[in-house]
């Protein structure tokens, strides 16, 4: 692999701060083990706009647990259990999503019974903060540490299944003729993989708990790489269709952040994910991560192959992937300020996207999208997703009632 302009980026969903904490992740997945050996199971799962939600059985309770590419070790979302065991004495030190140092206690989970396999002493860390925009979809995240102790998956996306497996060699055949991404691991933490964009190449996270997300790419980023790069700037100016001032809101299983950004919209004819190449993509520079999210399992499969170090991708229309414009998202929303009487969630829109074409503007408020009222985030985060347009009834804030058909991309 030629990679002549290679940028690293080190993100991961948890940003330890410490060696400290960096060995305490280590110390804390290392007692994980199997009561199973020489195995395949295939688990029946849930999937959300290409996020693989897998039931597991705890204390006798099936929960929900996100499969999270992006996270060293699980999280639980609520409140401490009496059946958690405290891990150890020291904590765990990190950045949540708004750069603010927090500390968490490690706990251990006795048995999480995935399908037939029993896992016995798994980590997790217990969070609150987004139980409310998660609403209910999966009760926390089970992490990339399991792939480190030596299990493969398939997270086969097209017919909601989930294999897991101790055996070498099981995917070899449906690996053949496949596109692939080698990955490495951030320290041990999470996997990194090179996406080839028409910068150059960058390392990325691959994290499968960006819901929604295809590339996440940085504006501040990118000024600070191509400030002393006149080829870059004029590159990255001539791929830009438009310029934008507008918030971005964030959602991370640790917190909610809100920045009013200046972002572009960049239009990519082809980039590839290691070996997979993907058209078309239509993607904002509104963000303060850069990554890979969970949006390219809505049209490819994914095999993690933990003794190989890859991921395999298996897309589902058997060829390349072709994005089109119809994923670059109408609106995106925000919740409303405490006390604000006129809705729940606020509409932020792109200028030159189809909504804002319509007449939707940033400020709206959402009150009924196919007639039904908007009275919390979870009503419009629970409804059912289809590819056709919805019936979307907006407020401007002096009293305008707005009624426009769109596609629900988020």
């Amino acid at each position: 692999m030629n990679k002549k302009t290679i940028i690293i980026i080190l993100l991961a969903l948890i940003t330890t701060t410490s060696v400290l904490a960096q060995n305490l992740i280590k110390t804390a997945t290392t007692p994980v083990s199997f009561l199973k050996r020489d195995f395949a199971d295939t688990i029946k799962i849930k999937v959300i706009d290409g996020a693989v939600v897998v039931p597991v059985e705890i204390e006798g309770q099936t929960r929900n647990l996100l499969f999270d590419t992006g996270s060293p070790l699980g999280l639980w979302q609520g409140q401490k259990e009496a059946w958690m065991r405290q891990f150890t004495t020291d904590s765990l030190t990190f950045d949540d999503i708004n750069k603010r140092s927090r500390n968490q206690i490690i706990y251990q989970f006795p048995t999480i019974k995935m399908g037939n396999l029993q896992i016995e002493n798994y980590p997790m860390i217990v969070e609150d903060a987004m139980s409310e925009f998660t609403c209910n979809r999966f009760d926390g995240v089970i992490g990339f540490n399991l792939v480190g102790k030596g299990l493969s998956f398939k997270l086969d996306t097209k017919d909601s299944l989930l294999i897991v497996t101790d055996r070498k060699k099981f995917f070899a055949e449906e690996e053949k003729g496949q596109p692939t991404a080698k990955y490495r691991m951030k320290r041990a933490y999470c996997p990194l993989v090179y996406v080839d964009s028409p910068f150059g190449w960058i390392e990325m996270v691959f994290d499968t708990g960006a819901l929604n997300t295809w590339l996440a790419l940085s504006q501040e980023d990118l000024d600070r790489w191509f400030q002393k790069n006149p080829k870059k700037r004029k590159l990255l100016d001539d791929l830009t269709l438009q310029t934008d001032t507008t918030i971005n809101t964030s959602w991370g299983l640790y917190g909610l952040s809100t920045d009013t950004l200046v972002g572009r919209l960049l239009h990519f004819t082809k980039i590839k994910i290691d070996k997979l190449p993907v058209n078309d993509l239509y993607i904002t520079t509104a963000h303060p991560t850069m990554l890979v999210g969970s949006a390219v399992l809505k049209h490819a499969s994914l095999i993690i192959d933990a003794p190989k170090k890859q991921f395999v991708f298996m897309p589902h229309n058997g060829q390349d992937i072709t994005v089109g414009n119809s994923e670059t998202g109408s609106a995106s929303f925000t919740p409303s300020e405490a006390g604000d009487t006129l809705g729940v969630l606020k509409a932020v829109i792109r200028k030159g996207s189809i909504a804002y074409k319509k007449g939707i503007r940033t400020g709206d408020y959402l009150i009924e999208v196919n007639g039904i009222s908007i009275k919390d985030i979870c009503t419009y985060m629970l409804m059912e997703r289809k590819d056709e347009e919805s019936l979307f009834k907006f407020r401007s804030p002096d009293g305008i009632d707005k009624v426009v058909k769109l596609k629900r991309t988020n």
